[in-house]
């Protein structure tokens, strides 16, 4: 007989029931999403202490999922993966910061 496994979303995601990559990126695009919204706001208002608040705190978001995936990477070549990654996500950071710069007439 099958089980049926009733925890939510949020407890198997901190769980780890749905593996690094999943959540890595989720965690990821939700706070640029956040980034992309709030900071928009920010710089329509032309708030730029808010504004560059959130991108130090952007940066530093960046900076520990790069920590955590090479906490937790078993594979080869650390140097490689870690490369790549993290110049992935510093294009999306330009992308998404250029965006919300977007906003300034």
């Amino acid at each position: 007989m099958e089980q049926t496994d009733n925890r939510s979303f949020l407890a198997k995601l901190l769980a780890g029931d749905y593996g690094l990559a999943i959540t890595y990126w989720l965690f990821y695009f939700v706070g640029a999403g956040l980034f992309f919204v709030f900071g928009s706001e920010a710089v329509d208002n032309e708030d730029w202490i808010r504004y560059l608040s959130m991108v130090a705190v952007m940066l530093a978001y960046t900076v520990v999922l790069i920590i955590g995936v090479r906490a937790a990477y078993k594979g080869p070549q650390l140097w490689k993966v870690m490369s790549r990654t993290s110049s992935v996500f510093m294009i999306i950071n330009i992308l998404v910061g250029i965006s919300t710069l977007g906003f300034i007439y």
